[in-house]
């Protein structure tokens, strides 16, 4: 471009008519220059949270797992993000980012819920075993007790444990 021409003679083309602006400036000032590495950065992040959340299949493991804690971390990642950039994003920037989290969010309580809903029915089916276990009745016969105790020797040198 020629810098000693005004803008009129450098947007007329061949035939001297004025070629079309590519866009209106308004709305390129509005939603400003898209960084499509930090929205990849975000989708990135988002995928990881959905394989963690059972909804994508792992690509190394080709599986579903279910893991909160790990999804919740990377949820509350992104949420950080956004308010660490919060007045440095365009208009499409804090859309992507907006939509992402709210998936994510939406997507974590329902799994939260289902798991929830699902160890209610396996605890129901199977009752937890108590905490502490239940003491043996003590025994009344020293020579029972001392039988028992030569049991286990026996049995301890039948199967010795592996060594390391």
């Amino acid at each position: 471009m020629d810098p000693g021409r005004s803008n009129d003679q450098r947007r007329k083309g061949v035939n001297e008519q004025i070629m079309a602006e590519p866009q209106n400036y308004k709305e390129n000032r509005d939603w400003g220059t898209t960084d499509y590495y930090f929205i990849d950065l975000i989708l990135m992040l988002a995928s990881s949270a959905k394989i963690d959340l059972g909804e994508l299949v792992h690509p190394y493991y080709k599986d579903k797992d279910l893991n909160l804690p790990r999804a919740r971390v990377t949820i509350n990642m992104i949420g950080s993000l956004i308010k660490k950039t919060s007045g440095n994003l365009n208009v499409e920037e804090k859309k992507v980012l907006r939509e992402v989290l709210d998936d994510l969010q939406k997507t974590y309580v329902d799994k939260t819920k289902e798991k929830a809903k699902a160890d209610s029915i396996a605890a129901a089916k199977n009752p937890p075993r108590p905490l502490v276990p239940t003491p043996l009745q003590p025994k009344k016969d020293a020579k029972e007790w001392i039988a028992i105790v030569q049991q286990e020797i026996a049995k301890k040198k039948q199967n010795p444990p592996p060594k390391v």
